[in-house]
């Protein structure tokens, strides 16, 4: 009788514990200073539930926040300049982090939009695509699996980007 009270008071707590937000996660790991550095320029939240972001810097800022600080290895940085940082997290559980290609349009350079891919190999090849709108900061993510389609997404997501550390 007792182990079964025990066990009615964790499912009551476990039940009444709402659950946690991409922001609620993305505080904790900023509370604990985990954002500290060159590449932890944007955190990214979705538009939907999912309690998933993404932590993102374009090379170009990393070099100049390097050459601020007087870093050595600049220079080594100077091919990934038009390139993407990616670090996505999944209930704070962070992954590898990524490099995003820019993707090169027939259109005359826009520094407001912005495609950026990576593309992956394996039983699954395909690509994924941050096209990001640096004005606003909102992004769209299409996930595309060459089995199925080389030009229709097999998923997408969307949401907006803003500054970890403002100025």
């Amino acid at each position: 009788m007792k182990s079964l009270r025990i066990l009615f008071v964790f499912l009551a707590v476990a039940l009444s514990t709402p659950a946690q937000t991409a922001h609620d996660y993305f505080n904790e790991l900023k509370g604990a200073n985990t954002f500290n550095h060159y590449k932890d320029e944007y955190v990214c939240f979705r538009d939907d539930d999912i309690p998933t972001f993404a932590v993102i810097a374009r090379g170009s800022d990393v070099i100049d926040m390097m050459k601020k600080n007087g870093e050595k290895g600049t220079k080594m940085m100077l091919p990934a300049k038009d390139s993407l940082f990616v670090q996505t997290y999944y209930k704070g559980v962070g992954s590898e982090e990524y490099l995003y290609e820019p993707v090169k349009k027939d259109a005359p350079a826009d520094d407001t939009n912005k495609d950026y891919s990576l593309e992956f190999k394996g039983p699954y090849p395909g690509k994924m695509v941050y096209s990001i709108n640096w004005a606003t900061g909102r992004y769209l993510l299409r996930v595309f699996m060459f089995q199925k389609s080389r030009t229709i997404p097999a998923e997408e997501g969307a949401g907006k980007c803003e500054l970890i550390h403002p100025v």
